[in-house]
């Protein structure tokens, strides 16, 4: 993956799933591994879990991305203080049409993605889901100036 160039401050991203257990998490992870300094990342749930993580979600993200998630815990994407985020990413469709629908959300900084869940679904699933959440960082971060984020903003 390439490295965007160094800005004078880092971006900010706060990457929203459903529950804030498995695509959000993971892209958290991601970006701040890929990115270091020039990326702060944090991820939230529409809907968060009660309780930990899945046991096996856990073994995937500690194999996978080295990373170890045994403290998160879940949280809504309404406990973050949204405004200093530049960029609010949804990670589906459903996940973009529910924060569409909070009025604390700027229209402005939303972005859609189309991530699978892959909670539930084995190693593979994981696999492809840090494929996709990798390459879908590094294209939205060459090309976030020429994107539109909500439509009609």
């Amino acid at each position: 993956m390439n490295k965007t160039p160094s800005q004078d401050k880092p971006t900010r991203i706060l990457f929203v799933c459903r529950a804030n257990m498995c695509r959000s998490p993971m892209a958290e992870i991601i970006a701040r591994d890929f990115y270091g300094n020039d990326l702060e990342a944090d991820s939230a749930g529409v809907a968060p879990v009660l309780g930990p993580i899945y046991p096996d979600t856990l073994d995937y993200i500690r194999d996978l991305l080295h990373a170890d998630l045994t403290g998160h815990e879940p949280r809504h994407v309404l406990e973050f203080p949204i405004a200093r985020y530049d960029y609010i990413i949804a990670m589906d469709s459903s996940v973009f049409m529910a924060l569409t629908e909070m009025r604390e959300i700027p229209k402005d900084k939303l972005y859609g993605w189309d991530i699978p869940d892959p909670c539930g679904l084995g190693a593979d699933a994981y696999r492809r889901t840090a494929r996709a959440i990798e390459s879908s960082l590094e294209r939205f971060l060459q090309n976030r100036d020429m994107e539109k984020a909500f439509p009609g903003r």
